[in-house]
């Protein structure tokens, strides 16, 4: 019987842990929506990491990274929605993991009158450093872009495809 308890607590704290990863990951994405930087940066892991945004850019650090979040990202005028879907999370040690996250984005700049629609995925890698899961990894590629104008009388498309333009 004692072999059975181990196995149904290993499958308990399994279970624990990828729900963990995904709060944590929801608790990022809301964060951007909310224009909370400190949050944000606190989902990633201290010192060195692996950020690869594409068109946003490539950052080592947490701080680097929510630098440029707050300069693009944290005025009045941008209104950001990020939706996750179809999050798979694999264990791949008992103190790490990974995940594909789908990702729907819609962005509206109410300055510039001009939106952005996404659509892709994240290929995020996890920690757990000092009993919390943390983001040390973190790569997004676009398999959809949407930009439209809404400054004139009518919308326009100014990009589609399969990328962000260059």
């Amino acid at each position: 019987m004692q072999e059975k308890d181990q196995e149904l607590a290993a499958q308990i704290r399994a279970l624990q842990d990828k729900e963990a990863i995904r709060t944590l990951k929801f608790r990022y994405l809301n964060a951007c929506d909310d224009k909370q930087p400190e949050v944000v940066r606190d989902c990633f892991a201290p010192g060195s990491i692996a950020i690869n945004f594409g068109h946003i850019g490539q950052f080592g650090t947490r701080e680097d990274f929510v630098a440029v979040f707050v300069e693009l990202g944290c005025h009045d005028h941008i209104v950001d929605m990020h939706h996750a879907e179809n999050m798979i999370v694999d264990l791949t040690g008992p103190d790490s993991a990974t995940a594909r996250v789908g990702l729907r984005f819609h962005s509206i700049n109410t300055r510039d009158k001009t939106s952005v629609q996404l659509g892709g995925h994240y290929f995020d890698e996890f920690q757990r450093i000092d009993g919390h899961w943390l983001i040390t990894a973190s790569q997004f590629l676009v398999r959809s872009a949407l930009i439209k104008d809404f400054s004139g009388e009518y919308e326009k498309v100014v990009w589609a495809g399969n990328s962000m333009p260059g």
